[in-house]
């Protein structure tokens, strides 16, 4: 079977005012499934010997070939990466998932028809066209316009090989943030340039966060640079000096570096459903696995429905945005780099 995972992770972000930035609360829901190792400082030497006892036999055993049987239940599903905001138009990948062992890009899939609704009275809806350039990419048609709107739902339909897809998420109001500042974070005894944002979270719980960062118009989409949040704990207060982006490289390596002098920074604020939140929470949660006991990748529960009742893979996100102002990396930012 295929592990259609999208890896993604927290780069050790933080903030003054008690935001709590994922994981936040649990809810089992989402199938999400949390343990918290308890081991005393005596336990850790117990576990390494055992853990080098284990590798001892290993490497000393003989060679045996074990022929592993994967699971073809779940293969040729379909998945789905669509999403709105209020300042792009929507668009929608369609595609079919592959064997384990084929190694390329997820085929797209033609031919559907693609229909995106909202719950206005009366409601909005229209057609999405296949992109000539990119099989599986649909749309909206030339001279059309179909922004999301704070306060509304909105439900895509997908029909294709004699199968509906359907997902509906809500467009919830972002609160306009008020600015963002760069300037060296430390990390043990080394300074990183860290994004910072500044704003007031309003009053209610139930907000939820996502901030994409940009350098250069450039979307950075590193699997370690997911940034997501709740209001759990700082409902209404005003947040300061919440670090959306660390640029970690290694100091011996200054070409790894991604902000560079002259780059122009700027951060776009979104808020997103519950759903959402938690579904990246659950990308967050499995880029942490991969250890000796670790608890083996699952596909991630998608807010899509099939008519036949197979899994569908990936989400719909209706999603507000806000766009910060732009900082420019001049002499005074990186002279801070600098220890006195």
């Amino acid at each position: 079977m295929k592990n259609n995972i999208i890896k993604s992770g927290c780069n050790g972000l933080k903030a003054t005012g008690g935001w709590r930035l994922a994981p936040g609360k649990m809810a089992s829901d989402f199938g999400l499934r949390s343990s918290v190792s308890n081991l005393r400082s005596s336990d850790f030497g117990l576990l390494t010997f055992a853990v080098l006892l284990i590798s001892t036999i290993l490497l000393s055993s003989c060679e045996d070939v074990i022929e592993v049987k994967l699971n073809d239940e779940n293969l040729n599903l379909f998945g789905v990466e669509a999403g709105i905001t209020t300042q792009d138009e929507p668009t929608v990948f369609l595609y079919k998932t592959l064997k384990v062992n084929q190694d390329e890009a997820y085929p797209g899939v033609s031919g559907a028809v693609v229909i995106l609704s909202d719950n206005a009275a009366p409601a909005n809806s229209i057609s999405l066209v296949e992109d000539q350039q990119k099989k599986g990419m649909y749309r909206i048609p030339h001279n059309k316009s179909f922004k999301g709107v704070a306060g509304r739902e909105y439900t895509l339909t997908i029909q294709s090989q004699g199968v509906t897809l359907t997902a509906k998420d809500k467009l919830t109001k972002v609160e306009p943030i008020d600015s963002i500042q760069v300037f060296p974070s430390m990390r043990g005894n080394k300074l990183f340039l860290g994004i910072f944002s500044y704003g007031k979270e309003p009053k209610g719980l139930g907000n939820y966060y996502k901030w994409d960062v940009f350098i250069n118009d450039t979307l950075v989409h590193d699997a370690d640079r997911l940034a997501i949040a709740s209001d759990e704990f700082v409902d209404g207060n005003y947040i300061s000096k919440l670090e959306i982006y660390t640029d970690f490289h290694d100091p011996k390596k200054p070409e790894d570096r991604r902000i560079n002098l002259k780059d122009k920074i700027y951060i776009k604020q979104s808020s997103i459903s519950e759903f959402a939140y938690y579904y990246y929470f659950q990308m967050i949660n499995q880029s942490s696995t991969g250890s000796l006991f670790s608890v083996p990748s699952a596909n991630i529960k998608s807010n899509f429905i099939s008519s036949d009742g197979k899994p569908v893979l990936g989400l719909f996100v209706a999603r507000d945005v806000s766009v910060s102002n732009t900082v420019v990396i001049d002499q005074a930012i990186e002279d801070q780099l600098r220890k006195p």
